[in-house]
């Protein structure tokens, strides 16, 4: 099995420690002092790393994706997108406070002068969260950096998987590593099929993490250390009562560091302590058959928060499509989902044959007579 370097020498693989992210996201609600108080708990919590996001809201979905439920009620998906956008400015700073705690600084770019932002500021390795791996033209785009990429794979099938690895591949990068992921806030333990870390490494030979959305701090870790992993990632946040989508399911310092610990205890254990603890009945659930598929939890998003072409300004007959009138963007709840990203290329240039109004997913119907 290979070994990755990601940063400073670190290498990710088989026998190496297993490296810890804490996975800040969005918490900071685009706030820049609250930023630097989550790097404070990563370093605390001896993680390896801190991880945030970096996006536009227009670059994600449209203005008409409507709500999601939240903890404190509905959210209006696309205004609450656009008042956490982290601002660029921030990402130096950022990095600089990061790396002075002792911390690796990664970014997650959700679109393609994102990606460029953090080529700018020197970031070792790329994280592609779950809802982009069909998102072929960033993923090329970032591919072609020449940077370890870490990719998610949340909600997503093997041919869609193997799709991504393939597009990274053919731009001669192949320091990829995968993330076993349930895409659900929170994730429910028993859809985990946590077997699929040893399926996925087994067919790509790449190493493979944990992506975890589950509300423990510890059972999914120490299971995926147990079984292989390489990686572990979870959300923490200040408070679990602040406002925003990604703070309920989110671990409190207390709870980060507790992981931590956990992770670390665990990966020391003998391989009959790992085998014992594997055979734990209650585990069986969690475990899964580790054939990679849809979770049953993922089933209702699954078709509307992946990435598709959708037409982003009103369009008369005949006109044809550029990069100024489509985008790949989400569905979410209110939308139909558009063509997929992989044929971008060839609808460019290409006349609509009947009006299409903005933020509708681009259908083949619109281009054929």
């Amino acid at each position: 099995m290979k070994k990755i370097i990601i940063s400073n020498n670190k290498r990710i693989g088989w026998a190496e420690p297993i490296f810890i992210i804490a996975e800040a996201g969005s918490n900071h609600d685009g706030n820049f002092e609250q930023a630097k108080k989550l790097i404070d708990i990563a370093a605390e919590a001896k993680a390896d790393a801190v991880k945030f996001q970096l996006f536009k809201a227009n670059k994600i979905y449209p203005k008409n994706c409507g709500k999601i439920p939240g903890p404190q009620g509905k959210i209006d998906l696309y205004d609450f997108f656009k008042k956490i956008e982290l601002p660029k400015k921030w990402l130096p700073l950022l990095k600089k406070y990061s790396e002075n705690k002792g911390l690796i600084f990664i970014v997650a770019p959700f679109d393609e002068k994102s990606a460029d932002e953090l080529g700018k500021n020197n970031l070792d390795v790329y994280k592609i969260a779950s809802p982009e791996i069909t998102h072929l033209p960033l993923i090329r785009h970032i591919a072609k950096k020449q940077k370890p990429i870490i990719l998610s794979t949340g909600f997503s099938k093997l041919g869609e998987i193997e799709e991504a690895i393939e597009t990274i591949c053919k731009e001669n990068n192949k320091k990829i590593i995968l993330m076993h992921c349930v895409s659900s806030y929170p994730a429910p333990l028993k859809d985990f099929n946590l077997e699929s870390i040893k399926t996925l490494k087994t067919i790509f030979q790449t190493p493979v993490g944990i992506s975890d959305h589950s509300l423990s701090p510890v059972i999914i870790p120490r299971l995926a250390v147990v079984l292989g992993a390489s990686i572990i990632e979870k959300h923490f946040t200040l408070n679990k009562k602040l406002p925003g989508p990604d703070h309920h399911y989110a671990l409190n310092p207390k709870e980060l560091k507790l992981m931590v610990k956990e992770a670390r205890k665990a990966e020391k254990w003998s391989e009959k302590e790992k085998k014992k603890f594997l055979n734990n009945p209650s585990y069986l659930k969690i475990l899964g058959n580790g054939q990679k598929s849809i979770a049953p939890s993922e089933k209702e998003i699954y078709p509307r928060d992946k990435r598709s072409i959708f037409v982003i300004k009103d369009l008369k007959k005949g006109e044809k499509l550029n990069k100024q009138n489509v985008d790949i963007l989400r569905a979410e709840r209110n939308l139909k989902p558009g063509i997929h990203p992989r044929y971008f290329d060839l609808i460019l240039g290409k006349k609509i044959t009947s009006p299409v109004k903005k933020n509708t997913g681009l259908q083949w119907g619109y281009l054929l007579n």
